[in-house]
Protein backbone atom coordinates (compact mmCIF):
# COMPACT_ATOMS: atom_id res chain seq x y z
CA UNK A 1 0.00 0.00 0.00
CA UNK A 2 1.57 3.58 -0.71
CA UNK A 3 0.53 5.93 1.75
CA UNK A 4 1.52 9.76 0.81
CA UNK A 5 1.18 13.07 2.12
CA UNK A 6 -0.94 15.62 0.30
CA UNK A 7 -1.27 19.25 1.48
CA UNK A 8 -0.55 18.05 5.32
CA UNK A 9 -2.97 14.41 5.05
CA UNK A 10 -2.39 11.13 4.33
CA UNK A 11 -3.53 10.51 0.48
CA UNK A 12 -3.75 6.33 0.89
CA UNK A 13 -4.08 3.90 -1.84
CA UNK A 14 -5.26 5.82 -4.69
CA UNK A 15 -2.97 4.40 -7.36
CA UNK A 16 -5.68 2.83 -9.32
CA UNK A 17 -8.07 5.59 -9.64
CA UNK A 18 -4.78 7.66 -10.74
CA UNK A 19 -3.73 5.37 -13.46
CA UNK A 20 -7.40 5.70 -14.63
CA UNK A 21 -7.36 9.14 -14.96
CA UNK A 22 -3.73 9.07 -16.73
CA UNK A 23 -4.73 6.60 -19.32
CA UNK A 24 -7.79 9.08 -20.00
CA UNK A 25 -6.24 11.53 -20.41
CA UNK A 26 -3.09 10.33 -22.26
CA UNK A 27 -6.12 9.37 -25.10
CA UNK A 28 -7.90 11.52 -27.71
CA UNK A 29 -10.31 13.05 -26.08
CA UNK A 30 -14.17 11.01 -27.00
CA UNK A 31 -16.12 11.07 -24.39
CA UNK A 32 -16.68 13.10 -21.39
CA UNK A 33 -15.94 11.63 -17.87
CA UNK A 34 -18.28 11.62 -15.44
CA UNK A 35 -17.22 10.55 -12.19
CA UNK A 36 -19.20 10.05 -8.81
CA UNK A 37 -19.15 8.47 -5.53
CA UNK A 38 -20.38 8.75 -1.95
CA UNK A 39 -19.91 12.35 0.09
CA UNK A 40 -16.21 12.27 1.42
CA UNK A 41 -14.79 8.88 -1.11
CA UNK A 42 -12.08 11.13 -2.03
CA UNK A 43 -13.20 12.40 -5.70
CA UNK A 44 -11.97 16.18 -5.61
CA UNK A 45 -8.77 14.76 -3.50
CA UNK A 46 -8.07 12.64 -6.35
CA UNK A 47 -8.46 14.93 -9.00
CA UNK A 48 -6.40 17.39 -7.61
CA UNK A 49 -3.95 15.37 -6.59
CA UNK A 50 -3.61 14.18 -9.98
CA UNK A 51 -3.54 17.79 -10.97
CA UNK A 52 -0.69 18.96 -8.61
CA UNK A 53 1.69 16.08 -9.09
CA UNK A 54 0.85 13.94 -12.54
CA UNK A 55 -0.57 16.39 -14.76
CA UNK A 56 1.76 19.65 -14.18
CA UNK A 57 4.41 18.82 -11.79
CA UNK A 58 7.57 20.80 -12.00
CA UNK A 59 10.03 18.24 -11.35
CA UNK A 60 9.24 15.82 -14.52
CA UNK A 61 10.23 18.78 -16.93
CA UNK A 62 9.29 16.56 -20.27
CA UNK A 63 5.72 17.12 -19.35
CA UNK A 64 6.02 20.48 -19.06
CA UNK A 65 3.74 22.28 -21.69
CA UNK A 66 1.63 19.16 -22.49
CA UNK A 67 -1.50 20.07 -20.93
CA UNK A 68 -3.54 23.30 -20.40
CA UNK A 69 -5.58 22.17 -17.81
CA UNK A 70 -8.85 24.23 -16.22
CA UNK A 71 -10.89 23.31 -12.88
CA UNK A 72 -13.02 24.88 -10.73
CA UNK A 73 -14.71 23.66 -7.55
CA UNK A 74 -18.35 25.06 -7.95
CA UNK A 75 -18.61 24.01 -3.97
CA UNK A 76 -16.51 27.25 -3.38
CA UNK A 77 -18.28 29.38 -5.66
CA UNK A 78 -21.61 31.15 -4.73
CA UNK A 79 -23.78 30.57 -8.31
CA UNK A 80 -27.51 32.00 -8.07
CA UNK A 81 -27.51 33.61 -11.91
CA UNK A 82 -26.30 33.51 -15.14
CA UNK A 83 -23.96 36.87 -14.40
CA UNK A 84 -22.89 34.94 -11.13
CA UNK A 85 -22.01 31.91 -13.53
CA UNK A 86 -20.11 34.29 -16.24
CA UNK A 87 -18.02 35.86 -13.48
CA UNK A 88 -17.04 32.51 -11.68
CA UNK A 89 -15.67 30.87 -15.14
CA UNK A 90 -14.50 34.07 -16.67
CA UNK A 91 -12.11 37.09 -16.47
CA UNK A 92 -11.77 39.72 -18.17
CA UNK A 93 -8.13 39.39 -20.39
CA UNK A 94 -6.69 42.13 -19.18
CA UNK A 95 -6.21 40.78 -15.45
CA UNK A 96 -6.09 37.30 -16.40
CA UNK A 97 -2.49 37.25 -15.17
CA UNK A 98 -3.56 38.81 -11.86
CA UNK A 99 -5.76 36.15 -10.91
CA UNK A 100 -4.17 33.16 -11.66
CA UNK A 101 -4.79 31.01 -8.01
CA UNK A 102 -3.10 28.07 -6.00
CA UNK A 103 0.21 27.88 -6.55
CA UNK A 104 0.19 29.43 -10.09
CA UNK A 105 0.32 25.88 -12.46
CA UNK A 106 -3.52 26.24 -12.98
CA UNK A 107 -6.22 28.90 -12.72
CA UNK A 108 -9.48 28.46 -10.72
CA UNK A 109 -10.87 30.53 -13.62
CA UNK A 110 -11.91 29.07 -16.60
CA UNK A 111 -11.44 31.26 -19.35
CA UNK A 112 -10.30 35.11 -20.27
CA UNK A 113 -11.86 36.83 -22.71
CA UNK A 114 -11.35 40.23 -23.86
CA UNK A 115 -13.54 42.34 -21.72
CA UNK A 116 -15.65 43.86 -24.44
CA UNK A 117 -16.11 40.54 -25.77
CA UNK A 118 -17.87 39.38 -22.14
CA UNK A 119 -19.49 43.13 -21.85
CA UNK A 120 -21.34 41.61 -24.71
CA UNK A 121 -22.11 38.13 -23.34
CA UNK A 122 -23.20 39.65 -20.35
CA UNK A 123 -25.80 41.69 -22.50
CA UNK A 124 -26.20 38.56 -24.74
CA UNK A 125 -25.14 40.06 -27.73
CA UNK A 126 -22.88 36.91 -28.06
CA UNK A 127 -23.06 33.87 -27.57
CA UNK A 128 -21.26 32.24 -24.70
CA UNK A 129 -20.34 28.84 -25.94
CA UNK A 130 -19.46 30.10 -29.43
CA UNK A 131 -16.83 32.39 -27.79
CA UNK A 132 -15.55 29.36 -25.71
CA UNK A 133 -15.19 27.09 -28.73
CA UNK A 134 -13.26 29.81 -30.44
CA UNK A 135 -11.18 30.07 -27.02
CA UNK A 136 -10.67 26.31 -26.91
CA UNK A 137 -9.30 25.90 -30.42
CA UNK A 138 -6.89 28.42 -29.48
CA UNK A 139 -5.50 26.56 -26.76
CA UNK A 140 -5.25 23.21 -28.02
CA UNK A 141 -3.33 24.07 -31.08
CA UNK A 142 0.20 23.18 -28.95
CA UNK A 143 -1.70 21.40 -25.80
CA UNK A 144 -4.10 18.98 -24.77
CA UNK A 145 -6.62 20.79 -23.22
CA UNK A 146 -8.58 19.68 -19.36
CA UNK A 147 -11.39 20.72 -18.14
CA UNK A 148 -12.31 19.95 -14.66
CA UNK A 149 -15.70 20.97 -13.34
CA UNK A 150 -16.30 19.67 -9.64
CA UNK A 151 -19.93 19.82 -8.20
CA UNK A 152 -21.63 20.76 -11.48
CA UNK A 153 -25.04 20.42 -10.29
CA UNK A 154 -25.16 23.63 -8.80
CA UNK A 155 -25.98 24.90 -12.39
CA UNK A 156 -29.24 23.68 -12.25
CA UNK A 157 -32.45 25.22 -12.33
CA UNK A 158 -30.17 28.74 -13.96
CA UNK A 159 -31.07 30.11 -17.29
CA UNK A 160 -29.25 31.62 -19.50
CA UNK A 161 -32.95 33.44 -20.57
CA UNK A 162 -36.09 31.87 -20.58
CA UNK A 163 -35.80 29.75 -22.70
CA UNK A 164 -32.51 28.20 -22.48
CA UNK A 165 -30.98 25.87 -19.20
CA UNK A 166 -27.99 26.76 -18.34
CA UNK A 167 -26.75 23.20 -17.36
CA UNK A 168 -28.17 21.70 -20.84
CA UNK A 169 -26.05 24.04 -22.89
CA UNK A 170 -22.61 23.66 -21.06
CA UNK A 171 -23.20 20.00 -21.46
CA UNK A 172 -23.52 19.90 -24.82
CA UNK A 173 -20.97 22.41 -25.53
CA UNK A 174 -19.07 19.31 -23.33
CA UNK A 175 -20.57 16.99 -25.72
CA UNK A 176 -19.03 18.97 -29.09
CA UNK A 177 -15.73 19.38 -27.31
CA UNK A 178 -15.31 15.82 -26.81
CA UNK A 179 -17.33 13.67 -28.92
CA UNK A 180 -17.68 15.91 -31.78
CA UNK A 181 -14.56 18.18 -32.08
CA UNK A 182 -12.07 16.01 -30.23
CA UNK A 183 -10.65 19.41 -28.70
CA UNK A 184 -10.66 18.81 -24.67
CA UNK A 185 -11.11 16.47 -21.97
CA UNK A 186 -14.14 17.36 -19.42
CA UNK A 187 -14.40 15.56 -16.75
CA UNK A 188 -17.57 16.55 -14.32
CA UNK A 189 -17.08 15.11 -10.70
CA UNK A 190 -20.37 15.08 -8.39
CA UNK A 191 -21.63 12.97 -4.91
CA UNK A 192 -25.36 14.36 -6.24
CA UNK A 193 -26.03 10.94 -7.83
CA UNK A 194 -29.65 12.17 -8.58
CA UNK A 195 -27.70 14.37 -11.01
CA UNK A 196 -26.13 11.51 -12.07
CA UNK A 197 -29.56 9.12 -12.86
CA UNK A 198 -30.12 12.11 -14.74
CA UNK A 199 -27.40 12.02 -17.20
CA UNK A 200 -27.52 8.36 -17.47
CA UNK A 201 -31.16 7.85 -18.29
CA UNK A 202 -30.50 11.19 -20.99
CA UNK A 203 -29.90 8.64 -23.88
CA UNK A 204 -27.77 11.18 -26.40
CA UNK A 205 -25.86 12.15 -22.63
CA UNK A 206 -25.37 8.75 -21.85
CA UNK A 207 -23.73 7.60 -25.50
CA UNK A 208 -20.90 10.12 -25.28
CA UNK A 209 -20.52 9.99 -21.59
CA UNK A 210 -18.25 7.76 -19.46
CA UNK A 211 -18.90 7.08 -15.57
CA UNK A 212 -16.20 6.48 -13.11
CA UNK A 213 -17.35 5.60 -9.54
CA UNK A 214 -14.61 6.36 -6.62
CA UNK A 215 -15.89 4.79 -3.45
CA UNK A 216 -14.69 4.17 -0.34
CA UNK A 217 -11.76 2.31 0.86
CA UNK A 218 -11.96 -1.62 1.05
CA UNK A 219 -11.78 -3.60 4.12
CA UNK A 220 -8.59 -4.95 3.14
CA UNK A 221 -7.03 -1.53 2.31
CA UNK A 222 -8.25 -0.19 5.62
CA UNK A 223 -6.64 -2.95 7.53
CA UNK A 224 -3.32 -2.61 6.00
CA UNK A 225 -3.31 1.59 6.36
CA UNK A 226 -4.42 0.85 10.19
CA UNK A 227 -1.70 -2.07 10.59
CA UNK A 228 1.14 0.77 9.27
CA UNK A 229 -0.64 3.52 11.54
CA UNK A 230 0.38 1.03 14.48
CA UNK A 231 -3.36 0.13 15.70
CA UNK A 232 -4.40 -3.04 16.99
CA UNK A 233 -6.76 -5.52 15.35
CA UNK A 234 -9.37 -5.19 17.47
CA UNK A 235 -9.03 -1.16 17.07
CA UNK A 236 -9.29 -1.91 12.97
CA UNK A 237 -12.64 -4.10 13.73
CA UNK A 238 -13.81 -1.28 15.92
CA UNK A 239 -12.80 1.40 13.18
CA UNK A 240 -14.32 -0.59 10.60
CA UNK A 241 -17.56 -1.43 12.24
CA UNK A 242 -18.33 2.23 12.52
CA UNK A 243 -16.73 4.20 10.10
CA UNK A 244 -16.34 1.22 6.84
CA UNK A 245 -13.51 2.95 4.59
CA UNK A 246 -14.37 6.64 4.64
CA UNK A 247 -11.26 7.83 4.86
CA UNK A 248 -11.94 11.16 6.43
CA UNK A 249 -14.01 9.76 8.85
CA UNK A 250 -10.88 7.31 9.47
CA UNK A 251 -8.68 10.02 9.97
CA UNK A 252 -10.22 11.73 12.70
CA UNK A 253 -10.48 8.09 14.43
CA UNK A 254 -6.92 7.44 14.50
CA UNK A 255 -6.26 11.27 15.69
CA UNK A 256 -8.52 9.97 18.84
CA UNK A 257 -6.34 6.75 19.08
CA UNK A 258 -3.06 8.49 19.24
CA UNK A 259 -4.42 11.42 21.63
CA UNK A 260 -5.04 8.13 24.46
CA UNK A 261 -8.83 8.91 24.32
CA UNK A 262 -12.04 6.31 24.37
CA UNK A 263 -11.92 5.01 20.54
CA UNK A 264 -15.53 3.11 21.23
CA UNK A 265 -16.59 6.10 23.19
CA UNK A 266 -15.78 8.64 20.56
CA UNK A 267 -17.37 6.09 18.22
CA UNK A 268 -20.40 5.22 20.14
CA UNK A 269 -20.74 9.19 20.17
CA UNK A 270 -20.80 9.65 16.43
CA UNK A 271 -23.40 7.11 16.01
CA UNK A 272 -25.49 8.66 18.10
CA UNK A 273 -25.29 11.84 15.97
CA UNK A 274 -26.20 10.03 12.58
CA UNK A 275 -29.43 8.77 14.77
CA UNK A 276 -30.30 11.58 15.39
CA UNK A 277 -29.65 13.56 12.41
CA UNK A 278 -31.45 10.80 10.75
CA UNK A 279 -34.73 10.56 13.20
CA UNK A 280 -34.63 14.50 12.81
CA UNK A 281 -35.41 14.32 9.43
CA UNK A 282 -37.86 11.49 9.27
CA UNK A 283 -40.16 14.12 11.37
CA UNK A 284 -40.39 15.67 7.88
CA UNK A 285 -42.15 12.91 6.32
CA UNK A 286 -45.90 11.69 6.72
CA UNK A 287 -46.45 8.01 8.39
CA UNK A 288 -46.38 5.91 5.05
CA UNK A 289 -43.10 7.22 3.68
CA UNK A 290 -41.87 6.85 6.97
CA UNK A 291 -42.51 3.16 6.83
CA UNK A 292 -41.29 2.66 3.12
CA UNK A 293 -37.91 4.53 4.90
CA UNK A 294 -37.67 1.94 7.79
CA UNK A 295 -38.22 -1.02 5.34
CA UNK A 296 -35.35 0.58 3.01
CA UNK A 297 -33.69 0.94 6.53
CA UNK A 298 -34.03 -2.30 7.47
CA UNK A 299 -33.31 -4.18 4.15
CA UNK A 300 -29.60 -2.08 4.34
CA UNK A 301 -29.21 -3.12 7.87
CA UNK A 302 -29.38 -6.58 7.08
CA UNK A 303 -27.86 -6.74 3.28
CA UNK A 304 -26.02 -4.57 2.97
CA UNK A 305 -28.00 -2.50 0.55
CA UNK A 306 -31.52 -1.73 -0.85
CA UNK A 307 -31.99 -2.61 -4.25
CA UNK A 308 -34.01 0.12 -6.57
CA UNK A 309 -34.21 -1.76 -9.50
CA UNK A 310 -38.31 -2.00 -10.51
CA UNK A 311 -39.22 0.07 -7.58
CA UNK A 312 -42.23 2.57 -8.00
CA UNK A 313 -41.50 5.86 -8.94
CA UNK A 314 -42.44 7.41 -6.03
CA UNK A 315 -40.67 5.35 -3.90
CA UNK A 316 -37.24 6.26 -5.75
CA UNK A 317 -38.23 9.88 -5.52
CA UNK A 318 -38.45 9.49 -1.92
CA UNK A 319 -34.70 7.50 -1.63
CA UNK A 320 -33.45 10.59 -3.82
CA UNK A 321 -34.67 12.84 -1.11
CA UNK A 322 -32.28 10.95 1.07
CA UNK A 323 -29.69 10.75 -0.87
CA UNK A 324 -29.91 14.68 -1.48
CA UNK A 325 -29.74 14.83 2.04
CA UNK A 326 -26.25 12.90 2.14
CA UNK A 327 -27.73 10.21 4.51
CA UNK A 328 -28.32 7.59 1.68
CA UNK A 329 -26.49 6.93 -1.25
CA UNK A 330 -28.32 6.11 -4.34
CA UNK A 331 -26.03 4.66 -7.08
CA UNK A 332 -28.27 4.78 -10.55
CA UNK A 333 -25.69 2.67 -12.55
CA UNK A 334 -25.69 -0.30 -9.74
CA UNK A 335 -29.35 -0.01 -9.16
CA UNK A 336 -28.42 0.00 -4.78
CA UNK A 337 -29.06 2.23 -2.28
CA UNK A 338 -26.81 1.97 1.08
CA UNK A 339 -26.02 4.97 4.21
CA UNK A 340 -23.63 6.93 2.73
CA UNK A 341 -20.94 6.19 4.88
CA UNK A 342 -21.45 3.55 7.01
CA UNK A 343 -21.87 5.80 10.00
CA UNK A 344 -25.66 6.23 9.06
CA UNK A 345 -26.03 2.72 9.14
CA UNK A 346 -24.77 2.51 12.41
CA UNK A 347 -27.27 5.15 12.45
CA UNK A 348 -30.52 3.07 11.22
CA UNK A 349 -29.55 0.13 13.44
CA UNK A 350 -30.21 2.53 16.51
CA UNK A 351 -33.38 3.55 15.17
CA UNK A 352 -34.43 -0.15 14.58
CA UNK A 353 -33.41 -1.14 17.86
CA UNK A 354 -35.64 1.82 19.36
Amino acid sequence: MKIETYRGAPFVDREEEIEFFLEWFDDVPQRLLLVYGPKSSGKTTVIEYVIDNRLLPEKEWWLKGKYCVKYINLRRKLISNYATFLHSFIFPEDVYKETVETDGKFSLKFFSLQRKVLQEIEKKERDLFEELMRKIEEESKNKRCILIIDEIQKLQEIYINSNRELLKEFLNFCVSLTKEKHLSHVVILTSNTVFIEKIYNDAKLKETSRFKKIDHLSKEKVQEWLDIEGLAKKEFKLIWEFYGGNIGRILEAIKIKKKGKDLKEFLERERWLAYTEIVDYLTEFDKEDREILLRVARKIVKDGYYPVEMIPKEEKKLLQKWAEKEILFYDPLELKVTGNSRIYEKGMEMLLSR
